[in-house]
């Protein structure tokens, strides 16, 4: 019964690799704005693009993806979300001697809204919020066939008087099979816990 179940487990994860789809193993709902998706062609597949990024997006989507390419790269995305959210990501990609370096910012902000309280509603105050990320990533190639990418990234979360900061890390690995098709892998936004903080969690009543 055991060899049973984990002969299963290992057909489900290699039919995952196989047909391209994304894992998704999510830890903690902090800086949860990481988990949107860019660009058009990645999001009309579903967000199984780890394997096939081959632009200036894949800083987001598999670090590695940026060791393939041979030139400069200039990305700009922007996205109108839900609830009159603005999604906006920009990448650079520079060549190296030996690999790539690339920088990317990623924003997520939104217009001002009205401050309400108990009580008072029309305070005649607004406040803003808004979240952002800003990433470096270097990645080179180790073989003919196998690539690794590594993308550290300071994020920031801010609503009115309060906020949070960290650090989080992507590592991403591209291989050529022998038989035609690609594996990819990309562990994302790997990081010590971010809690928010500031006066207005302090609330006199």
């Amino acid at each position: 019964m055991k060899l049973r179940t984990i002969s299963a487990k290992v057909a489900i994860a290699l039919f995952t690799v196989l047909s391209g789809q994304s894992v998704d193993k999510a830890g903690t709902t902090a800086a949860k704005f990481l988990s949107i998706g860019l660009g058009s062609q990645a999001v009309g597949m579903g967000g199984a693009y780890t394997a096939m990024a081959d632009d200036a997006s894949a800083m987001y989507w598999n670090p590695s993806g940026i060791a393939r390419l041979d030139q400069r790269h200039l990305y700009v995305n922007h996205m109108n979300w839900i609830a009159d959210i603005s999604v906006d990501y920009l990448g650079l990609i520079v060549p190296l001697r030996r690999g790539k370096i690339g920088i990317n910012a990623t924003a997520i902000t939104m217009d001002e809204m009205e401050v309400t309280r108990y009580g008072n509603e029309d305070t005649g105050e607004t406040f803003k919020a808004g979240s952002y990320a800003f990433g470096i990533t270097y990645a080179f190639i180790l073989t003919d066939r196998f690539s690794i990418g590594f993308n550290g990234k300071f994020i920031q979360e801010k609503i009115a008087n309060s906020s949070s900061r960290g650090f989080a890390l992507d590592i991403g690995t591209l291989f050529d099979t022998p038989f035609g098709f690609r594996l990819g892998t990309s562990i994302s936004n790997f990081g010590p816990k971010i809690q928010i903080t500031g006066e207005d969690l302090l609330v006199s009543v």
